[in-house]
């Protein structure tokens, strides 16, 4: 597990196109692939970079098993349903 607080290592995750994003909310967790469409750089950009990741987090995981979730996060509702 990986946080990512960089925007370049955002984009480097986003291009190699394998894994998952656990992203840590204010209300929620969600985990979602890496391919998301819901995972967007302006989004990235916002919580993690202008917000200095105050009220979220993005986590990268290579692999991600429902019964051993480590923040509680739920499954995104486009990409891992």
């Amino acid at each position: 597990m990986r946080l990512v607080k960089h925007l370049n290592d955002f984009q480097h995750i986003k291009r190699q196109g394998t894994g998952y994003f656990i992203v840590l909310g204010h209300n929620h967790n969600k985990i979602h692939s890496v391919q998301c469409a819901w995972i967007k750089e302006e989004s990235f950009m916002q919580k993690v970079i202008t917000n200095n990741g105050k009220n979220s987090s993005y986590y990268w995981v290579q692999f991600w098993n429902s019964t051993q979730s480590t923040f509680n996060e739920k499954p995104c509702q486009k990409c891992m349903s």
